[in-house]
């Protein structure tokens, strides 16, 4: 089986895709005051409420949804568990991995090579050399216009064409990150070098948040609709709730799409050179659908990663015999992704028997042959609002707004960091750097 040479790999999945922690204290009694208010249990939340209950603060987690997880969620309903959201993440970069394995869940490497396929069949070993290339043209070419300071939209510096460029530009754009290169910061881009997703939970990612969170203190199905500043505290007013939770520091950990819809209103509002960055960053949308394939047809192996060239359409990334089972999924991005959002299982399962077809030059694919699927629709998710936070071009600069506190008001999510962003480790990090700077602002050593 050909398979990418390492170095390109590393890029590859750059495109797409606290010392060891205590176990967390049993959740606490919190009344109407805490000297911290976690909004949002997506992985920087439940990050930050692990961080502060082995330091021994006050605080409470809320979440606005009836689950914790944010964009990793765990389905079973085709059986065997399938992410339909964040599907792996860093070992070495971080402490996730150290937080999990310490709740004893199970971990696994992720296979580290990906094939390429190309009008139904593996591309040769001299096409994997110049998909490498071609990637790392553009890479390259990132880099130095980020180090002249130019902050265009990334499509620009595609200039060669060649067989393997839609690719590159799918890697790097509506796979990768949700946006078409056109719509993406060549700053913000090149920016972002995340370490490889290199490990994931058998049990499934959405489930590892869910297993980590089990014994914070959570109170789920609690969206917060206003934070004022009332002085020496923050008043967090809840949806259906008369009385309000008083907390000397928040960490805001929602998605900056759902901050930017003024889904929670703040008193006073927010800074507008604050608010321009969130516009500044707006979402990507990338869509998932899993799907049955009993038998093996594509004769591919266990956990196996496919990049398809779909015919003339936009590729397409292939996870298959996800866990060693008969579930396979497709992730699609941008414009294929927004087609997806909202067709519902069944018309989402229809078009992948389409998508696989084509890419695997198999006609005969219907959707009984598929059989049940299930989406994602991130897009459609109130709570979510889309997939990564990708700055817009000329805005790549704006992202590290997030990174200063606003008064005692702390940002946490994986669009708060430059070099991580839209990765799960990245937003995990950012919880615990979040808690750390809560706990200098109530006083005392983190």
């Amino acid at each position: 089986m050909t398979r990418f040479p390492r170095p390109s790999r590393r890029a590859f999945l750059a495109g797409l895709s606290a010392a060891a922690l205590a176990a967390p204290a049993l959740a606490q009694s919190v009344g109407t005051g805490v000297d911290v208010a976690i909004v949002g249990a997506g992985a920087a939340g439940i990050a930050a409420a692990r961080k502060l209950a082995a330091a021994g603060r006050s605080y409470v987690l809320l979440e606005a949804a009836a689950r914790v997880g944010g964009r990793a969620r765990t389905d079973a309903a085709l059986g065997p568990a399938v992410d339909l959201g964040a599907v792996a993440f860093s070992r070495m970069d971080g402490t996730l991995a150290d937080a999990a394995e310490e709740a004893g869940l199970p971990l696994v490497a992720v296979p580290a090579s990906a094939r390429l396929f190309v009008d139904g069949r593996e591309a040769p070993e001299g096409d994997y050399d110049a998909f490498a290339l071609a990637l790392g043209r553009v890479r390259r070419d990132l880099l130095a216009a980020a180090d002249a300071g130019k902050d265009g939209p990334a499509a620009s510096l595609v200039t060669t064409r060649g067989p393997w460029t839609a690719s590159v530009e799918a890697v790097l754009g509506p796979i990768g990150c949700g946006q078409a290169l056109a719509a993406v910061s060549t700053l913000d881009l090149a920016r972002r070098r995340p370490p490889p997703d290199d490990v994931t939970c058998t049990l499934g990612v959405g489930t590892m948040l869910e297993r980590l969170a089990a014994w914070t203190n959570l109170r789920a199905e609690a969206p917060v609709t206003q934070i004022t500043n009332a002085g020496r505290f923050y008043a967090l007013s809840l949806r259906g709730e008369r009385s309000v939770i008083r907390a000397r520091t928040v960490i805001l950990a929602v998605p900056a799409a759902v901050l930017a819809s003024g889904a929670i209103r703040f008193n006073p509002v927010l800074p507008a050179r604050l608010a321009l960055a969130l516009r500044g960053c707006p979402s990507g949308a990338i869509e998932q659908v899993a799907f049955l394939l009993p038998g093996n047809p594509l004769r591919l192996a266990d956990n196996e990663t496919v990049l398809a060239q779909l015919g003339s359409g936009p590729p397409a990334l292939l996870r298959a015999r996800i866990g060693g089972s008969d579930v396979h999924s497709l992730r699609f991005g941008a414009a294929a992704a927004r087609a997806f959002s909202g067709k519902g299982e069944g018309g989402a399962g229809e078009a992948a028997a389409r998508e696989v077809a084509q890419a695997f030059m198999r006609s005969a694919f219907s959707i009984g042959e598929l059989g049940k699927a299930v989406v994602s629709n991130w897009s459609a998710d109130p709570l979510i609002r889309g997939a990564m936070a990708v700055a817009a071009p000329g805005q790549g600069a704006q992202r590290s707004l997030f990174a200063t506190p606003l008064g005692r008001i702390v940002f946490a999510g994986e669009y708060t960091t430059p070099t991580g962003w839209g990765t799960l480790t990245g937003a995990w990090n950012s919880g615990e750097i979040a808690a750390e700077r809560a706990i200098r602002l109530t006083g005392g050593p983190s």
